[in-house]
């Protein structure tokens, strides 16, 4: 053979080699799934075994990439070294070898080694799937048949999900080589099954209750009541938890605790220390309820002895300076050689606490390199000289409360604390609320667990794990996730558009169990109404059709305050006991998911309807039944008498002559709630052409308004512009604030034109969500259904809450007037139709209401729900079906708030 033919031949086989090589790809397969990735570095397929349905769209992604000096490099070619994996990733000059390996469960991709400098993060394995449901937290894609999923099997890999693809990631600061993701690719009815086998074969943490996984446990389906528990009242909450079919107690972190950080038992409400916290405990166990404590994840109270009288080293700080002068133990200025390190860090207040030395110094503005108008000793440590080049440090601050730094011994000792006491007295369960902060220290998929995790594992006791704040890893810590705070107005509007759409669809997508959260069991005040029966019958009609369970934030207090708490609980009882039973079918479930239900004496659920208005009497309603012709229904409030609009006694808000023209929302302005003008109210503010006088004059420049006696609203406006149609009209948000940014929402809907003068009687918060959740970047509207404290008004914000572009709609305010609440009683009310009526002899006043289902006796309560009186009632009125005019009259002239209840069938 000449050497041509020789040298020929082995150039075609090197070529056919070279050819083959990039043909090759690499196939991985669990008995479910068949994952095939390219020597391109692309993932081609990820076959379902089963249906042989691709679940791989768009196919060919890089299967993994790195980033380096901000950009992204995929992997672009894969070659088998022995039992690794060799990976390059294009011109990043980076590569690394994996370790790849199957089981009949799912597959294990390991990173071995890396190659190359400047790496910012590897990402182990992304995959993009159309699978509908997305699971964030988890790393998560899944439909009713098939779910693919990445589980990092350490707390250094992060699992993470953006539209279609899933990924896992890790980083040089956190840990990298050696860090292990497992690919999950299986039946949607198999994949907690698959998980728990993982958490199992890799020693992840599972925690258990009585030999069970918690997320499967029945303490995990099982509600709770969230009360201040002590030693002097533990009788009277074991009664009512027990009223209420709750399985657990959970005691506020103040309740149990005297301060947050080093957690002293509060010798208040537990005189006798940690002994009388255990006897307590006990208590409870014996009545057959478990306990549980609730902290606050790395929190530091400013009154806790880990601030004063000297503050620990290891609290968190995210800045420093220098002093460039020496100043005394009295100086209520500092100078620093640089003011650079505390600008621009988020979260921070116009006002910061320093750490000098050993003293803390509360200042209140920065100017410059000059810290101005400070408090020294601040949080009772001790004011001292400090010298030129002491280091200036600022403290981090979240919700008025200092945080441990979490990669110093000071979280060790936090840990030690909780889970010594948990072990010692006997907890069962454990909230770690606001873990969400710890996202100062870092990237919030690695910190916000970090504390978290230590507690669990150095916790000797089965506990129930819930908490704010939730990581790929803690997933595996958590029993169940919590669907948020409660509201104290709207309450029924936000458990469906932002408890069930948002928080509970986030811990479903994501396997996890929820609870509906705590639902508010209020008494009156200024702010919000008592809790009402309908409300809580609301949430656990939810609670039934999900079959989630539900919690009660309250106080004894307000259970005791509140006259209708035995009633309410005895009906919650009765639906989680159906809940639990599992005999309400899956149908009947799904139907109670939407509208609103009752639960009548037979266990059978009707379509009921709340229609609430408001009018002066003597006068006429009209009243709409959509049902078939029923007994007439009915809770009868009496309103306050409101003072006529320019009563002295009224504070004006806003006055302005010529009125203020509102500007339409610019094309930028995020909307709904755009700001048109915020009104300061703690001073007079003047503007040419006109005077907006706010407050009364006798008030003091930076005074709050209280406008406790003075929630109604009155707004003169004139609106002037084309016609248009109802759900195009332009809608005013009123707005007032308090200074610690939460807020009442008074809507007006600008469907009339010329001058018009609209009395608010009351906050719109219920439309809210429903119609227009603002836009978070103008305010969160959580903000706007927590408490509300009318002494601490500080503003007024006019608010576009809808506006159509170009629509030609022009409003001008001239006038915010809140209107005094006046002392009023109605005697002897009746409402009829025609020669049928239903009197309600004697004195009713503001806030008390009668009720009436149309049998038996009207109850009169007062508007804490306390029962007063019952008066018995003639055969019901008929409710006819359509609409209906009604009249009502009384003694007197006055106002009420007429709800006409409706039940369907």
């Amino acid at each position: 053979m000449s050497n041509f033919i020789k040298m020929f031949l082995v150039f075609a086989l090197a070529v056919a080699a070279a050819n083959a090589a990039q043909a090759e790809s690499f196939v991985f397969e669990t008995s479910t799934a068949r994952l095939k990735i390219g020597a391109n570095g692309a993932a081609i397929s990820l076959l379902e075994k089963q249906s042989g349905k691709e679940q791989l769209r768009p196919k060919g992604l890089p299967f993994a990439a790195v980033r380096k000096d901000g950009r992204s490099f995929p992997s672009s070619a894969v070659e088998r070294k022995g039992v690794l994996f060799h990976i390059s990733f294009g011109t990043s000059g980076i590569s690394a070898d994996y370790r790849i390996s199957a089981s009949a469960e799912y597959l294990v991709v390991e990173l071995v080694e890396v190659q190359g400098n400047g790496i910012e993060e590897v990402r182990l394995v992304q995959l993009s799937t159309p699978l509908a449901n997305a699971g964030s937290v988890l790393g998560v894609r899944w439909d009713d048949e098939f779910a693919v999923g990445l589980i990092g099997l350490s707390q250094r890999v992060n699992s993470n999900l953006s539209g279609q693809v899933i990924s896992a990631s890790v980083y040089p600061e956190v840990s990298m080589l050696g860090q292990r993701v497992v690919i999950i690719a299986a039946p949607t009815s198999q994949f907690l099954d698959v998980v728990q086998k993982v958490e199992h074969d890799f020693q992840l943490p599972a925690p258990t209750i009585g030999g069970k996984w918690a997320k499967r446990s029945m303490d995990a389906r099982t509600s709770y009541l969230f009360t201040d528990l002590t030693e002097a009242n533990a009788e009277e909450t074991i009664r009512y938890a027990r009223l209420g079919g709750f399985q657990y107690i959970l005691i506020y972190a103040g309740t149990w605790s005297a301060s947050l950080g080093s957690y002293p038992i509060n010798p208040k409400n537990y005189p006798h220390g940690e002994t009388g916290l255990k006897s307590v405990v006990d208590k409870c166990h014996a009545a057959g309820l478990k306990v549980g404590m609730h902290m606050l994840t790395s929190f530091v109270g400013k009154n806790d002895p880990l601030v004063h009288p000297k503050p620990d080293r290891g609290l968190l700080k995210d800045g420093q300076a220098t002093l460039s002068t020496d100043i005394s133990e009295i100086a209520t200025e500092l100078a620093v050689t640089s003011s650079s390190a505390f600008t621009g860090l988020r979260l921070q207040p116009t006002y910061s606490d320093y750490m000098v030395d050993d003293e803390i110094i509360h200042c209140g503005q920065i100017s410059g390199v000059r810290f101005l108008r400070c408090e020294r000793g601040f949080a009772r440590t001790k004011p001292v000289p400090h010298m030129a080049g002491a280091i200036v440090q600022r403290l981090v601050e979240r919700y008025g409360s200092y945080l441990a730094d979490l990669r110093s011994p000071l979280a060790g000792t936090i840990s030690d604390r909780i889970s010594g006491v948990i072990n010692r007295v006997g907890f069962d369960m454990v909230y770690f609320d606001g873990g969400e902060v710890n996202s100062a220290d870092g990237p919030s998929w690695y910190w916000v667990g970090v504390q978290q995790v230590q507690i669990w594992e150095r916790s000797k006791r089965d506990l129930l794990v819930q908490g704010s704040g939730i990581t790929p890893w803690t997933w595996h810590v958590f029993s169940r996730g919590t669907c948020d705070d409660y509201s104290a107005v709207g309450a029924k509007q936000y458990l469906d558009y932002h408890k069930i759409a948002y928080a509970w669809r986030i811990y479903h997508n994501n396997f996890l169990p929820a609870e509906l959260g705590w639902l508010g069991f209020l008494q009156d005040t200024a702010d919000h109404s008592a809790t009402t029966p309908d409300e809580l019958e609301y949430y656990v009609v939810r609670m039934l059709a999900l079959d989630s369970a539900i919690s009660l934030e309250t106080n004894l207090n307000a259970l005791k305050a509140n006259g209708r708490s035995e009633e309410m609980l005895r009906l919650l009882a009765r639906y989680e006991k159906l809940r639990l039973s599992g005999a309400v079918p899956k149908a009947v479930r799904e139907k109670l998911a939407q509208g609103e239900w009752h639960m009548t004496q037979h266990e059978e659920f009707n379509p009921i309807r709340y229609d609430v208005q408001r009018m002066d009497i003597p006068g006429k309603i009209i009243l709409k039944n959509v049902f078939d012709e029923q007994p007439l229904k009915f809770r009868m409030q009496v309103a306050p008498e409101l003072a006529a609009v320019g009563d002295r006694m009224n504070i004006p808000l806003l006055q302005s002559q010529p009125p203020i023209e509102l500007l339409p929302p610019g094309p930028k302005d995020p909307m709904p709630g755009a700001l048109i003008q915020r009104i300061g109210l703690s001073e007079a503010v003047q503007s040419s052409g006109s005077v907006l006088l706010v407050g009364s004059s006798d008030r003091k420049s930076g005074d709050a308004l209280d406008l406790t006696r003075h929630r109604a609203l009155a707004v003169q406006l004139e609106v002037d512009g084309p016609a248009l149609a109802s759900d195009e009209s332009p809608i005013l948000n009123v707005q007032l604030q308090t200074s610690d940014s939460t807020y009442r929402d008074y809507y007006i809907d600008l469907d009339f034109r010329g001058p018009k003068t609209v009395v608010l009687t009351e906050p719109g918060t219920s439309r809210m969500l429903p119609e227009f959740s603002p836009a978070y970047s103008n305010y969160p509207y959580k903000a706007a259904m927590y408490s509300f404290n009318y002494e601490n008004v500080v503003a007024l914000n006019l608010r576009w809450m809808r506006h159509a572009k170009n629509s030609g709609v022009r409003c001008r305010v001239g006038l915010v007037e809140a209107l005094t609440e006046q002392s009023s009683a109605l005697h002897d009310i009746e409402i009829s139709a025609g020669s049928v009526r239903i009197e309600i002899p004697g004195k009713m006043e503001a806030g008390d209401y009668a009720e009436y289902w149309g049998e038996g006796p009207i109850r009169v309560f007062d508007r804490n729900g306390v029962q007063l009186r019952t008066v018995p009632a003639n055969s019901a009125p008929a409710l006819k079906t359509g609409e209906s005019s009604w009249a009502v009259m009384a003694s007197g002239p006055g106002s009420i708030k007429l709800t006409a209840i409706t039940l369907g069938k």
